[in-house]
This record gives structure tokens, C-alpha cells and sequence, in this order.
């Protein structure tokens, strides 16, 4: 595309964004190009509509950028916003607050996302969050009748009774919490597995069985784990004016199952990823963008945090803030050793 035609786009897109009103050629030769003429921009904004990347709502309108508007102008012509102070502080401090539950956490994520993007948020929890044992008690309830007690990295308290094969008396649970505590400390589930496998038939490895169960239960609940926030940001929204298009983003947000395998659809194997209206593979979406990043603590372990709003998006700040969201996450999850 021309650097003129680039210039004219970029300065559509922000008008757009900015008032939600169709953007004419006497707008942008006052506010923009002083030193074009309205039937010189005009003859540029025709041309960019009959490429595609803007639609006139009415004859008389003025121009607003497409699908296809958007997505050249966030591929080639976007800049990352910068970050104002106060937004970073809040960010900053948002999140080093957050709980040690990986649930308390993710919420706060979405949470924080919502507020400084002003659109619906969604996060999820890292993919194979790893459950690690921190402690463990076995108290007597009745001859054949355990409370397990787990405390989980992160503070996590996972309790169970558990009916056993044979009697027990606290002496003896206190003896074997003794030793499962030295071989499990700081391990998860495939070390407790393994001595699960390596242990003789009898009440130790009945234990063992049910603490594999726990910290399994607990990693694939974290994987299903998704939460949104910040619905009423939409509500702002010119665009979801009619209740009809906002309760089909809802629809998404609410069927968290769903939810979950679009987000990992979504995001694929990249960091960073802008999904535009008819992009959107979901018909509910088709009227939205949706802006995704990865967050966690390593490499290995990685969440979903992004927004769902208007392709009226200001996306070069979306992109800054949901970014800086991801890294606050990120650093809070290692340093907690969720």
C-alpha cells in the first residue's frame, strides 16, 4: 500500500476508535492532512474502500475501516502504545497482591486485564499447573477412618477422609506421615506416583493412592479452569447497544467448557494472537475481536489472559496493557511457585 493510503488508513482507524462516528475527508484534512486537499483525501478514502479495507454505511456517511481495515492496520501499521504511569502502578500493584490459589489468582488476572483494557476479559489458568506437596497429615477419625490433610506449594489445602483396609492407630499414622512427608516435600504427582508403584501392599500404599488422586484431580482441574470479567465494560459499548449482540458474546463467556478449548484453539502455539471479527470461527464472535497473550510461570507452563470487545478496538493499547498484565501474572505465579 502507498505510504499515503497507509497514513489516510492509520488516521481512520484512530478517528473510528476514538468517536465510533464514520470518519469524513473534512475530519482528516483538519485534524491530519493539512496540506491535502478534502477532494484529494477523498479520492484516497474511495480507493481504500474499493481495495476493501473501508465501507461507507450510507451514502452521505462518512468511512470506517472493515475486517480487513483493521487487520492491515494492526500487521503493518500498529504501534505498541506506551503505558501511562499510573496504569503500570496499577497493574504492578494488582497483581502482586494476588493470592497464592491459582483460582483467587486467575480471577485477579481477568479481573486487572478488564479494568485496564476496558473490555470483557477472559483468562485461563496455566495448562498443567503442577500440583507439589508442601506437608501432609494422617489423623485417626475412627479405627479405619483417615483424614488426610495436604497443603499444597501456594498454600493450597486439599482434605480427605479415607475409609482403609485395615486399622490404624494415630501412632502409626504419625509414624508413616513422618516418612511420606520426607519422600514427598516438594515433589508432585509423578514422584508420588512412583512411590505409590514402589510400595508394599497395606496402608502406605493405600495413602499413597489417594494422595496420586488429590494432586491429579488438582492438575486437571487447573487446566479446565477459566474465569472472565468486566462484561460491563461491553455495556459502554455503542456496538452492543442491541441486547441481541451482546448476549451472544455472553453465550461464549458463560459456557466455560466451550470457553476453554476456544482459547486454546485461539491462541495455537504463538504468544500473541488478534482475532478479527469474521476471523472469529465462532458465529457469536463474528461482531467482536478478541485479543489473547500466554502468561506463567516457565516456558512449560502457560495460561490464556485476553479481552473480547468491539473490532472498534484500540488495539495498539490493548496490545501494551494486556501484555504488561501477562508479564505481572507471569512474575507473581513464579515467585509464589504456583
Amino acid at each position: 500500500m502507498e505510504d499515503r493510503k497507509q497514513a489516510i488508513l492509520r488516521a481512520v482507524v484512530h478517528e473510528f476508535t476514538t468517536s465510533a462516528v464514520p470518519v469524513g475527508s473534512q475530519a482528516l484534512q483538519s485534524r491530519y492532512f493539512v496540506n491535502l486537499s478534502s477532494a484529494t483525501i477523498r479520492s484516497e478514502l474511495a480507493e481504500l474502500a474499493d481495495l476493501g479495507y473501508l465501507t461507507q454505511p450510507h451514502t452521505s456517511a462518512g468511512r470506517v475501516p472493515t475486517d480487513s481495515g483493521y487487520r492491515y492496520f494492526v500487521d503493518f501499521l500498529m504501534d505498541v502504545e506506551p503505558i501511562p504511569d499510573r496504569i503500570k502502578a496499577f497493574i504492578q500493584d494488582e497483581l502482586h497482591a494476588a493470592p497464592a490459589d491459582v483460582q483467587a489468582l486467575v480471577e485477579r488476572v481477568a479481573m486487572t486485564a478488564a479494568a485496564v483494557t476496558q473490555n470483557a476479559s477472559v483468562a485461563s489458568a496455566p495448562q498443567g499447573s503442577l500440583a507439589k506437596v508442601k506437608h501432609m497429615d494422617l489423623v485417626s477419625l475412627e479405627p479405619k477412618e483417615v483424614l488426610l490433610i495436604l497443603l499444597l506449594e501456594g498454600n493450597l489445602l486439599r482434605q480427605q477422609v479415607v475409609n482403609t483396609a485395615e486399622p490404624a492407630t494415630q501412632a502409626q499414622l504419625t509414624r508413616l506421615t513422618a516418612r511420606l512427608n520426607a519422600t514427598l516435600d516438594g515433589r508432585g504427582s509423578n514422584e508420588a506416583r512412583r512411590a505409590y508403584e514402589a510400595a508394599a501392599l497395606g496402608l502406605e500404599k493405600e495413602l499413597l493412592g489417594r494422595v496420586v488422586t488429590v494432586l491429579d484431580l488438582y492438575e486437571k482441574g487447573s487446566e479446565s479452569l477459566v474465569v472472565h470479567d468486566g462484561v460491563r465494560n461491553l455495556l459502554r459499548q455503542p456496538e452492543f447497544a442491541e441486547s441481541s449482540r451482546l448476549h451472544q458474546v455472553l453465550e461464549v463467556l458463560e459456557e466455560t467448557r466451550y470457553l476453554t478449548l476456544l482459547l486454546r484453539q485461539l491462541i495455537g502455539d504463538s504468544d500473541l494472537q488478534i482475532v478479527i471479527g469474521s476471523e472469529n470461527s465462532s458465529s457469536q464472535l463474528q461482531g467482536c475481536a478478541v485479543v489473547l497473550t500466554t502468561y506463567g510461570p516457565s516456558e512449560r507452563l502457560k495460561g490464556v489472559v485476553g479481552v473480547v470487545g468491539p473490532t472498534r478496538m484500540a488495539y495498539s493499547q490493548t496490545v501494551a496493557r494486556l501484555q504488561a498484565v501477562a508479564r505481572g501474572a507471569s512474575d507473581r505465579m513464579a515467585e509464589l511457585g504456583v
